[in-house]
């Protein structure tokens, strides 16, 4: 009896075998798949109610060097568009891997979910993948050329990691992260703001990338293209709102992110002259807080920080570097004074624009239920801060 088992078994892994490699079971032929790295969203150039479609795929059997770009002019929706690229490639697109959605300028002013629907719908694609803004079109950003020979899409996912938010330079935000902002009460959010800076210029006056084909392969060019998200898009009923420069990002990280070892600029002026002192800091405590003061909704900014002079530009002798271990208590001083105009700046643009970027909608509702109908509509524009901010050198 044993035998006669041991022979049904072997029939069938023989037959399961031969449809597998016949196809039988309807399974995608890994040799017609294209890798999608990421899709570029942009407001179609052609028929401006339409979307522009762009898949960085790289095949199978090809580096991720030689990946391509694939574009769809004019798309109905996304996904009409990710079809589209079968359709013209040959190739079965498969967003397993997709790892960074990346929206055109044109994209944000409009609800962006009419777009990111999609993605949350999609099986493959999953909720940790990246989302940013991009200032001009989603389509040129993904055909820079990386100065290290890099897939574009993995250049921009480095400048966009976890490792870079614990500096404090940038927003990182996930599809998941995105979504549960939208559909809260508060519908608000913010995406990393990207901005390419151009390629260098070699001594015969050529941008150094050179020219590129569209469809062609994009992380083996030699160009000197640089990413930069230091400023943040916030938004609001999925709309953009309003922009966080450089430096306001640095302060709504130091008072709300992940944020470990930041870096930034502050001025002192002495005897008439102004200098400027790059700090290292290592943030120890932060904690933000709601309350109502007569009627008055108060937030308590909390920070607590180390901080250590990385740089200056003023030049300096030998002995005044060495004890510049301490940092001298006007230049901490002056951190606490600049983090709290910049906290105050990053308000007043949440005020204005409606975008609720530190949850104090939630903190009212949670906090204090019988007020919460009298205050939300006008608590971002009625809320007073109070910024607790105390500096102290590292070492």
């Amino acid at each position: 009896m044993n035998k006669v088992w041991t022979w049904i078994f072997l029939l069938a892994a023989g037959a399961l075998t031969l449809l597998f490699f016949s196809n039988d079971f309807g399974l995608i032929d890994i040799q017609k798949t294209a890798v999608v790295a990421a899709i570029g969203i942009d407001v179609s150039e052609e028929e401006p109610d339409k979307w522009s479609v762009t898949a960085q795929i790289a095949v199978p059997d090809a580096s991720a060097a030689k990946a391509s770009n694939v574009s769809i002019p004019a798309a109905e929706t996304v996904g009409a568009g990710i079809a589209e690229v079968n359709r013209k490639t040959g190739w079965y697109p498969t967003l397993v891997h997709c790892r960074l959605i990346l929206l055109g300028d044109g994209v944000a002013e409009e609800d962006v979910f009419r777009v990111l629907g999609y993605f949350l719908r999609s099986e493959f694609v999953e909720d940790s993948c990246l989302v940013a803004v991009c200032e001009g079109r989603a389509q040129e950003a993904l055909a820079a050329a990386s100065p290290i020979g890099e897939l574009t899409a993995t250049a921009i996912a480095k400048v966009l990691s976890s490792e870079a938010q614990k500096t404090g330079l940038v927003c990182v935000t996930d599809l998941r992260t995105f979504a549960k902002g939208y559909y809260s009460p508060a519908k608000s959010g913010y995406l990393p703001y990207l901005s390419l800076k151009k390629e260098a210029e070699n001594e015969n006056g050529q941008a150094a990338g050179g020219g590129k084909e569209e469809g062609k392969g994009t992380g083996g060019a030699q160009g000197e293209d640089v990413f930069d998200a230091s400023r943040t898009m916030l938004f609001y009923e999925g709309k953009r709102a309003a922009v966080l420069d450089a430096a306001e990002t640095l302060a709504f990280n130091l008072a709300e992110a992940s944020t470990d070892l930041a870096f930034g600029q502050v001025e002192t002026k002495q005897n008439g002259e102004t200098t400027v002192y790059g700090l290292k800091m290592k943030i120890t405590g932060k904690k933000r807080s709601l309350a109502l003061q007569e009627g008055v909704p108060v937030c308590t900014f909390r920070i607590r920080a180390n901080a250590q002079i990385a740089d200056e530009n003023g030049r300096a002798a030998l002995e005044e570097i060495a004890k510049k271990a301490i940092v001298p208590e006007e230049v901490l001083r002056a951190a606490e004074e600049t983090f709290a105009n910049k906290l105050r700046a990053v308000l007043a643009k949440t005020a204005e624009s409606g975008c609720d970027l530190f949850g104090l909608e939630q903190a009212l509702r949670r906090g204090f239920p019988k007020e919460y109908d009298a205050h939300k509509e006008t608590l971002l524009r009625d809320m007073l801060p109070v910024f607790d901010i105390r500096f102290s050198t590292l070492h």
